[in-house]
């Protein structure tokens, strides 16, 4: 089983783009890996894309060093807080004002696991069913949990088994102005080589129902 993947980040209405992503594969002992990650800087603070690009930098770093895929996702979870403590120390360093949301992805042939923290998104969609795969750590508008802060990062965990279908990373100015119906139907008939084009139609989508945020997504397609 290998995964089919693409991503886009777009600063569309903002003076700047927050957002960073993630996407890789490799074979590792032999078994196809992918990761996935989508970090959104938190706009109200001054350096809040700080946070975003030295997180996937680190993950990055530790896909590419990963060595076997045993307790794969306690793995993962463990290098998102390293991620956290390590943009709280640079900041703090430099006198920063970062925060970012993180949503992380790990798909290991037969078995996929989620690292989440703040309010992006990971969607799953199978056999024409859109399932919410994280949960917003959000009270009135307001993030409840992020990296980079002083105060540790509270990580939503997820694991289950592979299906055939589609995992969606998405920032939230994909889906704050997104119909649930219009994202399922073009899930739904996602194929290898219209992902590109699925990623640009979704964004225009909400740019046209007047999003101004930036839009970071990433498509990853497992097949067993």
């Amino acid at each position: 089983m290998g995964c089919r993947y693409d991503g886009l980040s777009l600063q569309n209405g903002r003076g700047t783009n927050m957002d960073s992503l993630l996407l890789k594969e490799r074979t590792i002992g032999g078994r196809s890996v992918c990761i996935g990650v989508v970090c959104d800087g938190v706009g109200s603070l001054r350096d809040g894309a700080f946070a975003a690009s030295t997180a996937v930098r680190l993950l990055s770093g530790w896909f590419d060093a990963l060595e076997e895929t045993r307790r794969l996702g306690l793995r993962l979870r463990d290098a998102v807080h390293h991620a956290d403590r390590t943009v709280a120390e640079l900041a703090a360093g430099q006198g920063l004002r970062t925060a970012a949301t993180l949503s992380a992805l790990v798909i290991d042939q037969e078995r996929y696991y989620i690292v989440h923290t703040g309010d992006s998104r990971i969607y799953g969609c199978w056999d024409g069913e859109l399932v919410l795969l994280t949960q917003d750590q959000e009270e009135g508008g307001k993030l409840t949990s992020c990296i980079g802060r002083s105060a540790e990062a509270v990580l939503y965990y997820n694991e289950g088994l592979c299906r055939d279908g589609t995992f969606l990373l998405c920032s939230d100015g994909l889906y704050k102005r997104m119909d649930g119906d219009f994202l399922r139907a073009e899930l739904s008939r996602l194929s290898p080589r219209t992902i590109r084009r699925t990623m640009e139609r979704l964004s225009e989508y909400v740019i046209g129902r007047g999003e101004t945020d930036n839009i970071s997504v990433a498509l990853m397609m497992s097949k067993k």
